[in-house]
């Protein structure tokens, strides 16, 4: 396989990645924990979406639309249950309660739907609205021997248009501004006279949907299990802090760097070693870790 069809799915994975990862930081960011729980409402949102389209059915517009209100509501009602009423402990028992949050939920979903991988069916499945072209379901030629399929072109342009509605939403709208306000400093946003337990309401919202969304794609592009959204949660770790811990756009900026560089670790490791290609996330993190803790942009682009 070639460079460049692997700079294709290095692109393709760092968007789903990047979708996630835009989540995590805000929890970060905005609530100050670490939610290691974060990688089951991914799987929560899988599963919705797969369950609308097989059993309603819907198109798969609708039924990921279906996911991010259900990944949303999940998102904040296991926030207020759990992380609100601890919230002023420290961030040690939060960490701890979103491991055993995680741990349960995962166990919970396994109990529910079983051991066996679900997936979208891409013969059957509709990926459009009424009135709107249909997508190929074969793969598309981009150039030479590069191909890339219909369901790849669907987690790139999610990305993109989310990212678009993202930075609209912190530039441009009043919720958006108390977020940015909060993450800088807590305190002096109170005293401004931000309703700060509305605006972490808004942003677990934010973050179920995100993550409900980046469930989905990943759905589309292979099956999904139980264990699907753990297995996600470090290379979504490592691009959030490889961009710089609560930073959005360096979230995004991480996460296409770590996209990039599962897939050429793919390419390039020897036949029978492209099983550890998930530790070079891993190794990432400990790398970003030891030079620059900050990340790639950090605190200067959390203030643009």
């Amino acid at each position: 396989m070639g460079l460049a069809q692997n700079l294709v799915f290095g692109l393709v994975t760092g968007s789903y990645i990047a979708i996630a990862a835009i989540g995590f930081t805000l929890i970060y960011g905005i609530v100050n924990m670490i939610n290691f729980a974060y990688g089951e409402y991914l799987t929560v949102g899988a599963f919705i979406a797969i369950l609308t389209v097989g059993v309603l059915p819907l198109p798969l517009p609708v039924a990921a639309v279906v996911a991010m209100a259900g990944g949303g509501l999940v998102s904040l009602v296991l926030a207020r249950a759990f992380f609100t009423p601890i919230n002023d402990t420290g961030p040690v028992p939060m960490l701890l309660t979103s491991i055993g949050l995680g741990l349960a939920l995962r166990n919970a979903i396994r109990l529910s739907a079983g051991r066996s991988a679900r997936y979208f069916d891409t013969e059957t499945t509709t990926y459009r609205f009424d009135g709107l072209p249909e997508l190929p379901v074969g793969p598309v030629n981009l150039l030479g021997d590069v191909f890339v399929t219909s369901q790849q072109l669907v987690v790139v342009v999610s990305a993109l248009v989310v990212f678009l509605a993202l930075h609209a939403l912190l530039t441009r709208t009043d919720v958006g501004i108390a977020m940015r306000a909060m993450g800088d400093n807590e305190s002096l946003a109170r005293v401004r006279g931000i309703d700060t337990q509305r605006i972490r309401d808004s942003v677990w919202i934010l973050a179920g949907v995100l993550a409900a969304l980046a469930g989905v794609l990943v759905g589309i592009q292979t099956n999904v299990n139980a264990d699907t959204g753990f297995s996600y949660i470090l290379q979504i770790l490592s691009a959030a802090i490889l961009g710089g811990a609560g930073s959005v756009y360096g979230a995004i900026a991480g996460s296409y760097i770590i996209g990039l560089v599962l897939a050429l670790s793919v390419a390039f490791l020897p036949t029978g070693m492209t099983g550890i290609s998930s530790a070079v996330a891993f190794l990432i993190l400990i790398v970003v870790l030891l030079v620059k803790p900050s990340g790639i942009a950090g605190q200067e682009v959390r203030e643009a």
